[in-house]
């Protein structure tokens, strides 16, 4: 796993934009904490993670999207460019480390978040737009979402 660390300056700048742009505004965000936006929604964490086909599925629709680079923010303050191919938006996936996790793009047009709680949050209109329409048993694995 190839991982750029973003410097401290340049991190702190698309963190900021990120919780700005992402009206996240304590440690924990949705389903764990109110949210404004209405274009997300928040998965029981079992339903992607013991799912290799889901993970892949995930990959493929932001790669058709034009993402190849995406930023990874870690609950433990680290920050990483990564390609889209090392893309793992699961709690502790990275047991070296440990904790919750932001990816975004640049464009912070869409985000996932990985919660302490076994929640997986998407947003972002066409995102959640195409899980819904590509998981089609999505309304079944919901339980904590308010928003679905």
């Amino acid at each position: 796993m190839d991982k750029e660390q973003i410097p401290d300056e340049v991190s702190l700048s698309r963190r900021n934009e990120m919780e700005s742009v992402w009206d996240i505004s304590r440690r924990y965000w949705y389903p764990l904490n109110e949210c404004k936006r209405s274009d997300l929604i928040a998965f029981n964490a079992d339903y992607i993670e013991d799912d290799k086909i889901k993970h892949e599925c995930i990959l493929t629709i932001l790669n058709e999207h034009g993402v190849d680079q995406i930023y990874e923010f870690l609950e433990t303050g680290q920050s990483y460019r990564i390609q889209i191919s090392d893309l793992h938006p699961f709690y502790g996936y990275y047991d070296a480390i440990g904790g919750e996790g932001y990816w975004c793009s640049d464009k912070m047009d869409w985000i996932i978040y990985a919660s302490h709680e076994g929640t997986i949050t998407f947003g972002g209109d066409w995102l959640v737009s195409k899980l819904k329409s590509v998981w089609i048993d999505w309304r079944n694995h919901v339980d904590w979402d308010s928003k679905n």
